[in-house]
C-alpha cells in the first residue's frame, strides 16, 4: 500500500509517519525542508526517539521525500499511486497545499483511480472541512467525487530536537488520532491502523481543548501569579498540582453530563496527561503556554467554554472560574494579546473586560465569581 503525506514537521514525522508506518504503508513525504528531505532521503527513513522508554531509537522507513515546489509533477504521480493521503503542516498551511493536492486528485480521476481518504491531522476544529473547503474555491465544486476529507483530532507530545547534526523527533509513548468513520468514503474501514473511529467526533475534541489544553492553560496562568516561569516547577508542587487536577475534574463532570464518559475513564485521561506534563527532560516555559490569552479566554475556548457550560448545567466550576479571572491577570509585554488585554483593563474595568473578551455577561453569578476571584489573585 502507498501513502502520500504532506508535512515532515513534528506531527508529520513523530506522529501520523509512525502510524502509516505501523499500518503497512510504503510512505512518500512532501515537505518544502531542502536539507531535512536531502537527509531523509540519504538515509531511506528518519528516526524518532520514545521519551518513556529512555529515549530509545525507532526508525520509520520512507520510499522518499519530495519538494512540492522542486518536484511538483512527481508529487502529482505519487498521489494518482496512492491508497491514502495525509497531511500535518499546520492548519494555516493547508490553502499552500491544496493546489497541488487537487492537481493530484484530478489526475487521479483521469486515471480511472477510486475516490481517496485524504486524513487532515492538524490541530484544529473542523481540519479535513478547512481543506475540503480550500479545493472548492480553488474551482472544484465536485471535489466529494474525488476525495473523502474526515474531521480528526489529533494528540501526542512531539519535540523537534537535533542530534549529532540532524534532526529528529522525541515523541510521547501515548498517542490519540480520532477519526470522523461517517466522513470516510467507507465507513467500515479503517485506513489507519491504531487510530479511534468515531460517530461522535465532537465529544473528542472538546475532550483535549477542555481537559488538556485547558489544564496546561489554567496551571500557566495561576502559576505565573505565583512567580513560575516555567512548567516543569509547577507540576512539583503537590498543592498547585492538586488544583490544576480540581479545575480539569470539574471539566471532567461536564464531558460526563454532556457525552457520557464514565467519570472513571476522564480520571484516567486526567492522570495520563498530568503525567504527561511532567515528563522528565521536557522543559516548556509559562510564556509559551500563556501566549495568546484572549483566544484563551474567548467563549467557547478551553477556559469560558467549560466554566460556562458548567454553570448552565449547573455543576461546579469554581476553579474553573479561578482559571478565568488568572487569565485576566496575565501580563507579557512581548505578547501583543496580552498587551491588548491589559491597556483595555486599565482604560476600562475589569468589569467591562470579563464581558467584553468572554462574552460572559454584567450582573450574573459567573460575572461575579469571576471579578471575586481576580480580586482575591491581585494578593
Amino acid at each position: 500500500m502507498q501513502a502520500l503525506h504532506f508535512g515532515a514537521g513534528s506531527i508529520g514525522r513523530g506522529f501520523i509517519g509512525d502510524l502509516l508506518n505501523e499500518s503497512g504503508y510504503d510512505i512518500t513525504f512532501v515537505d518544502t525542508n531542502h536539507a531535512l528531505n536531502q537527509q531523509m532521503n540519504q538515509q531511506h527513513g528518519y528516526a524518532i526517539y520514545i521519551i518513556e522508554q529512555n529515549y530509545q531509537q525507532k526508525f520509520i522507513p520512507l520510499r522518499e521525500a519530495l519538494s512540492p515546489l522542486e518536484q511538483p509533477e512527481a508529487v502529482i504521480q505519487r498521489c494518482v499511486e496512492a491508497d491514502l493521503i495525509t497531511t500535518a503542516v499546520w492548519a494555516d498551511n493547508l490553502p499552500k497545499i491544496a493546489p497541488l493536492l487537487l492537481a493530484g486528485l484530478r489526475a487521479r480521476q483521469q486515471a480511472g483511480k477510486e475516490k481517496i481518504n485524504v486524513i487532515v491531522c492538524e490541530n484544529a476544529l473542523f481540519n479535513g472541512q478547512i481543506l475540503r473547503r480550500e479545493c472548492i474555491r480553488l474551482g472544484e465544486e465536485n471535489i466529494d467525487q474525488l476525495a473523502a476529507f474526515p474531521d480528526t483530532a489529533v494528540d501526542r507530545m512531539v519535540l523537534t530536537t537535533s542530534r549529532d547534526g540532524e534532526s529528529v523527533i522525541d515523541v510521547g509513548v501515548d498517542r490519540e488520532l480520532v477519526i470522523d468513520r461517517c466522513a470516510l468514503c467507507d465507513a467500515d474501514a479503517q485506513p489507519l491502523l491504531g487510530a479511534i473511529y468515531t460517530d461522535n467526533l465532537q465529544k473528542y475534541l472538546e475532550r483535549k481543548l477542555y481537559i488538556i489544553n485547558g489544564g496546561h492553560a489554567w496551571a500557566g496562568f495561576v502559576g505565573y501569579l505565583r512567580g513560575y516561569r516555567t512548567m516543569q516547577p509547577i507540576f512539583a508542587e503537590p498543592a498547585l498540582v492538586a488544583e490544576i487536577k480540581q479545575s480539569m475534574r470539574e471539566t471532567a463532570r461536564l464531558l460526563h453530563h454532556k457525552y457520557a464518559f464514565s467519570l472513571a475513564e476522564l480520571d484516567e485521561y486526567i492522570g495520563f496527561v498530568i503525567n504527561r506534563f511532567c515528563t522528565p527532560g521536557v522543559v516548556d516555559t509559562v510564556q509559551r503556554v500563556c501566549r495568546s490569552p484572549i483566544r484563551k479566554l474567548a467563549a467557547g475556548d478551553r477556559l469560558t467554554g467549560p466554566c460556562e457550560q458548567a454553570e448552565a448545567a449547573g455543576l461546579p466550576n469554581e476553579y474553573l472560574i479561578k482559571g478565568i479571572a488568572a487569565a485576566l491577570h496575565y501580563f507579557d509585554p512581548e505578547d501583543e494579546q496580552s498587551v491588548i488585554l491589559q491597556t483595555y483593563i486599565a482604560e476600562n474595568t475589569v468589569s467591562q473586560a470579563i464581558t467584553h473578551f468572554t462574552g460572559i455577561k454584567e450582573n450574573t453569578r459567573l460575572h461575579a465569581r469571576i471579578l471575586f476571584h481576580y480580586a482575591g489573585l491581585m494578593s
